[in-house]
């Protein structure tokens, strides 16, 4: 097997190297050195480029965070801790002997056995699939239920661009499939959830489940309003996999298609059917997308990123229904004209999935508001995970609909279920539009967000709040975001602007 020998003093401290020709990571802390194998689980991409501090590994994509001594894996996505290496520290050199296999290790589990307790996971998107794995991940040997009306946990960040864009298809995307869930020893119910009470879950489809802890992570809604021929055929939300597979089959015959919501996933399905050579207009009530996520300035950089790909917009726009008879052919608005379409696509976000369940605490936005471990005052087992849980966060309570969060909740959740600290990390979501943006942190408003760079080029923006860095946005700055990130969660939320 081969051998790298290097100096310790070519390592750079505290920064992770990969020796050129070589497939392993070097991290060193001064006479001590890991290594570790260089990609991460998620997507396979090179950890080289990341950031460590404070003995953590960061990836600078997604941010996923790993040991940095050990490898094992903390923070989502992805799923698998490192590969490591032997390192020997001798007269002022590094040997490694670094053997084949691959780069990620799958994390030891439980399997069932004499523990009487039964956990029931109601939802089958990101967090009940964390939860499952965290579970037995965490030494459970009891029973596990997931309880799910939609088939495996996807990845459904790829919805709107892979398979869209004609890509991958929905089967692609499976996070956990039947044999993984069963090599958990997980039991899936093909059902949904209609009435929660103590100890119990009735189902729609009849019968009751028993449980001593019960996660609740249903997902949302898409938003679907009550105009005019919004019920045509032709019309679509996107969602779920079954969604974006009719989506992507009307997408092959049709020539014109508007999406109505300029938020993620109405320009990342913008982008993904342009690329496949449609007509597409974005119809928006406000003149600039994405302005109250990420400012006016940033905004129009994206906007600009998508009309140089061929993408229009209809900004200030007011829909008052969908034109058609048997099949939409556009989209009417209250200036009396109409935006032609064979496709009409509603992206105007979510609502909790939980309309229909009896039993929950509901706030007036469907949601369930939570403890910072997910569990729900007054209701002894319960949890609620994802889009449904208005839950404490270093930045305040709130609501977020992202799918990385979402993983973390799950996570959080299986360790308060076992007794262990159910707090989940900084919040962290990117999304691929003309090119990748990402996101940290969490800021409702603010007093000002501060750019350095140019929108249109490489650039780090905080967002600024009361004298804290309560956000930050970047594009081609990834490991400046990942730096922050790390700082955010050495300080337990925002920092000194």
């Amino acid at each position: 097997m081969p051998t790298l020998d290097i100096a310790l003093a070519d390592i750079p401290e505290a920064t992770p190297f990969q020796p050129e020709g070589w497939d392993v990571l070097l991290l060193r802390f001064g006479e001590e050195v890991s290594a570790l194998a260089p990609t991460c689980p998620h997507f396979g991409l090179p950890l080289a480029k990341g950031v460590v501090r404070d003995g953590t590994l960061i990836c600078p994509f997604h941010h996923a965070c790993f040991d940095a001594r050990t490898g094992a894996q903390s923070q989502p996505p992805g799923h698998g801790d490192l590969r490591r290496f032997e390192a020997v520290v001798r007269d002022g050199r590094v040997q490694v002997e670094v053997t084949d296999g691959p780069d990620h290790v799958a994390t030891a589990h439980a399997r069932q056995g004499i523990d009487a307790r039964r956990f029931v996971i109601a939802g089958s998107g990101a967090a009940a699939d964390a939860c499952a794995h965290a579970l037995r991940e965490g030494g459970f040997e009891g029973a596990i239920e997931m309880i799910s009306p939609s088939g495996p946990p996807l990845d459904r960040t790829m919805l709107s661009k892979a398979v869209l864009a004609g890509e991958k298809s929905p089967d692609d995307l499976v996070l956990s499939d039947a044999e993984a869930l069963a090599d958990l020893d997980v039991t899936v119910i093909d059902g949904t959830v209609a009435g929660v009470e103590p100890g119990h879950v009735t189902l729609t489809e009849g019968g009751r489940h028993a449980w001593d802890g019960l996660l609740l992570a249903p997902g949302g809604v898409p938003i679907r309003p009550d105009w005019p021929g919004a019920g045509l055929a032709g019309v679509h939300v996107l969602r779920s996999g079954a969604e974006a597979a009719a989506l992507s089959a009307a997408a092959e015959t049709a020539r014109r298609v508007v999406f109505v919501g300029g938020g993620f996933i109405g320009m990342e399905g913008a982008l993904s059917l342009a690329k496949r050579g449609l007509d597409v207009t974005v119809v928006l009530r406000e003149e600039v997308p994405l302005a109250h996520v990420f400012g006016k300035d940033i905004g129009g950089a994206i906007r600009t990123e998508h009309e140089e790909a061929g993408v229009r917009f209809v900004a200030g726009a007011e829909v008052k229904g969908i034109a058609g008879d048997a099949h939409a052919e556009g989209v009417a608005l209250a200036d009396g004209s109409t935006v032609p379409a064979d496709l009409v696509v509603l992206a105007l976000g979510v609502r909790p999935a939980t309309a229909s369940i009896t039993g929950l605490p509901l706030a007036e936005d469907g949601s369930v508001a939570t403890g910072a471990d997910l569990s729900v005052p007054g209701h002894p087992g319960l949890y609620v995970a994802g889009d449904c849980a208005t839950a404490p966060t270093p930045f305040g309570t709130a609501r977020i609909e992202h799918w990385r969060v979402a993983l973390q909740h799950g996570r959080a959740v299986a360790r308060a279920f076992l007794g262990a600290d159910g707090s989940s990390d900084i919040p962290f979501f990117w999304t691929a539009l003309g090119r990748q943006y990402r996101y940290l942190g969490h800021a409702e408003d603010w007093d000002e967000i501060r750019l350095d760079g140019d929108p249109s080029g490489a650039f780090l923006a905080h967002v600024v709040k009361d004298g804290e860095i309560r956000a930050a946005i970047t594009a081609g700055r990834d490991a400046d975001l990942a730096e922050l990130h790390l700082r955010m969660k050495a300080a337990g939320g925002p920092i000194p602007a």
